[in-house]
């Protein structure tokens, strides 16, 4: 090798070691960049041509750098919901406009935001993307593997529940068994009461009232009679909001129900033996403690197969409460001890404004309304390439799909080679700072050498100019 030669191979080190630095303080500047890959240099010898006995003009090196796209950085929660992390395989889909008209991109920068539109965007710009829901959470259009055109900026502006009314309905309770012995003194018919909620069909609450009457015996010899007479009040009835919540008016269920006694044996006593309408000439006795029944005695119907009673409350709305079938101790049961309900329980739910919205590990962007309901809007998929390292760099930690990459496959999240999604967390750089410390001085040595050379070759080079002197 000449001192020319090895004057350019040394110049060719420095400028190899330079690429090499400035992926170094590149990947520094970006530790804490959220979802940065860092740079790696690879080098290469130079020949510029060589023989078979293993004679070559050598020409120095050359440096490349390249990203390490699929090496993975660590998870670290944030606490915000908005916040996405995947966890393995795959990366979000996201789109440079807000209107899904723009270019597709794929990003592992998960810090999104809500805009003032409520798209979410992260700190890159780029707007995430994903399928979206209807009400009954399934997808709305049609979704392919690779139909990237199908997805939709994910935007939580403007979204709320609609109420829904009530359709079912349990009440159970325990009635006290001594209750239906003989008195001297008439008990308050109010002794037993309890009102529940419900949603009628404009979502507005409603309240149903529950009254058990004791029919006590008709004398102290005569044994319990283990009857009861069931009374349920709707405040939705009536007509009049002044009315008090069992007022005549509101009744809109009322029957008697009779219990096996402790003679029937532990598997039956004290639960269901017949649910029948209340008859108003009881009252007449007064057996029912001195409450006279409605003249309408049929008010609801029992259907002893499912062990509900269904009444009309207002607005028009059937409503079957489910109370027990007989013989059953699922159910309404007459044992001693107090009045207690054993079991309540409703559907429906009232209007609800948007709360929060929140990602779950499958991928679907669900959201939390005032009224306690929540509900998936979005389904996000996780773009899934054979080469990911093939995948090209744009600003904003975002890459463009490319032909080295391979084709891009759009799978839910923890399904097939996907990865799962992480709400209220972060992918880190992937960089290490000890390891690129370690690097600068190698490189910086490395540079130093190269430098020598370069003051040697010079040096050879004014010795030879020198000769002719």
């Amino acid at each position: 090798m000449t001192a020319i030669n090895a004057l350019r191979t040394s110049v060719s080190g420095l400028n190899a070691q330079a690429t090499k630095l400035s992926g170094i303080s590149n990947n520094i500047a970006n530790s804490s960049t959220v979802g940065y890959k860092r740079v790696d240099t690879q080098f290469e010898s130079l020949v510029l041509e060589g023989s078979s006995n293993g004679a070559s003009a050598l020409a120095g090196t050359s440096a490349t750098n390249r990203v390490e796209i699929s090496k993975l950085g660590q998870v670290q929660s944030t606490g915000i919901d908005t916040d996405i992390a995947v966890n393995g395989n795959g990366f979000l889909v996201v789109n440079d406009s807000a209107g899904s008209n723009g270019k597709y991109l794929v990003t592992r920068a998960g810090s999104f935001r809500s805009d003032a539109n409520g798209n979410l965007v992260n700190a890159g710009g780029y707007y995430l993307q994903g399928v979206k829901l209807g009400a009954d959470g399934l997808p709305l259009g049609n979704v392919g593997d690779n139909n990237v055109d199908s997805l939709t900026t994910v935007n939580v502006n403007d979204i709320s529940v609609a109420s829904a009314p009530t359709t079912n309905m349990t009440f159970w309770a325990n009635l006290p068994s001594g209750q239906t012995a003989y008195k001297d003194t008439p008990q308050d018919i109010n002794t037993n009461i309890s009102s529940i909620d419900y949603y009628d069909a404009l979502g507005a609450t409603q309240t149903l009232t529950y009254r058990f009457i004791p029919q006590t015996a008709a004398s102290a010899t005569d044994p319990n009679t283990n009857k009861w007479l069931v009374q349920v009040f709707d405040s939705a009835t009536g007509g009049d909001p002044a009315l008090a919540a069992t007022d005549e008016k509101r009744l809109v269920g009322q029957v008697e129900i009779e219990f096996w006694g402790a003679s029937a044996g532990a598997n039956k006593a004290g639960t269901i033996r017949s649910v029948t309408d209340a008859e108003p000439t009881a009252a007449v006795t007064g057996s029912y403690s001195g409450y006279t029944p409605t003249a309408d005695a049929t008010r609801g119907l029992y259907d002893p197969n499912f062990g509900t009673l269904t009444m009309k409350l207002g607005g028009g709305i059937d409503l079957p409460i489910k109370i027990g079938v007989p013989e059953s101790a699922s159910g309404l049961t007459q044992l001693s001890g107090n009045y207690v309900p054993t079991k309540v329980e409703k559907d429906g739910s009232a209007f609800g404004m948007l709360e929060r919205v929140s990602i779950e590990d499958d991928g679907k962007v669900v959201a939390t309304f005032s009224n306690g309901q929540s509900r998936a809007i979005y389904q996000l998929k996780l773009a899934v390439f054979p080469n990911a390292d093939g995948l090209n760099p744009v600003s904003g930690d975002a890459y463009e799909m490319s032909r080295a990459a391979g084709s891009v496959r759009l799978l839910t999240a923890g399904e097939g080679s996907a990865g799962t999604t992480s709400g209220g967390a972060l992918e880190s750089s992937n960089v290490d700072i000890g390891t690129e410390l370690t690097n600068l001085i190698e490189t910086q040595r490395a540079y130093s050498s190269n430098a020598s050379v370069v003051r040697t070759a010079d040096q050879m080079l004014e010795e030879a100019t020198n000769l002719k002197r």
